[in-house]
């Protein structure tokens, strides 16, 4: 018979991990805003800028893609928790 082990603070620790990758990507161009300006000059922050904002479509795709694998590991995690909670009941209703 095989046993299923789950490291469920790991994947609590991993959906909060990815809940600050989706924070960051969002923030994304206010700090690429604030790097352009703190380049003290033009041309650079020109360039910072324009590499930063031409990213803004595949950020957005890639943040909704990191916000969808969060989610599922959220959800992972909330059932595990309720699932063990109900195991657990359970045998302590049998005593």
């Amino acid at each position: 018979m095989s046993d299923l082990v789950l490291k469920l603070d790991e994947l609590v620790q991993l959906r909060d991990d990815l809940d600050a990758v989706v924070r960051e990507f969002q923030n994304a161009d206010d700090f690429s805003d604030a790097v352009a300006d703190a380049t003290g000059h033009d041309d650079l922050h020109n360039h910072v800028r324009d590499f930063a904002h031409k990213w803004n479509e595949k950020r957005k795709d890639m943040t909704e893609n990191v916000k969808n694998v969060q989610q599922v590991i959220a959800a992972v995690a909330d059932n595990f928790v309720k699932v063990d909670g109900d195991l657990a009941k359970a045998l302590e209703d049998k005593k």
